[in-house]
């Protein structure tokens, strides 16, 4: 009857332990690196929350554009809009500088696009933001 409670105490113990090394957080070299803007990761796509922000990894047009980089999800969304903006305003160019009020319009476009150029660089696709 000791030797059952021995063992069954020994059970116990090498169960516990076993959950709780099991449930434990191992710091592994992917989990280890810090994940900002333009830190490299390894597979295009992967996606990660971080505090309050998300990222994505891919390709940063601001950052490295030639290797797998964290971004925010925001910075390749707010880029595929800029090139769209810029490719539509070569159409919108040929047809509104024909007259003034198309020609102050068109100023207000290109104006609104390098606006939303410089926002992208300093803050959304920024390194380390």
């Amino acid at each position: 009857m000791v030797e059952i409670s021995k063992l069954f105490k020994s059970l116990v113990v090498a169960t516990s332990l076993g959950l709780l090394i099991a449930s434990s957080t191992f710091i592994t070299p992917s989990n280890a690196a810090t994940v900002k803007t333009g830190t490299t990761c390894k597979k295009a796509g992967l996606k990660t929350k971080v505090g309050s922000k998300n990222y994505v990894c891919g390709k940063n047009p601001y950052v490295t554009p030639t290797k797998l980089t964290w971004m925010l999800t925001g910075c390749p969304e707010a880029y595929d809009l800029y090139i769209e903006a810029r490719d539509q305003y070569d159409i919108f160019k040929d047809v509104l500088s024909s007259s003034p009020e198309g020609t102050a319009e068109l100023s207000n476009l290109q104006k609104s696009m390098n606006s939303l150029d410089t926002l992208m660089k300093n803050q959304v696709c920024k390194r380390g933001k």
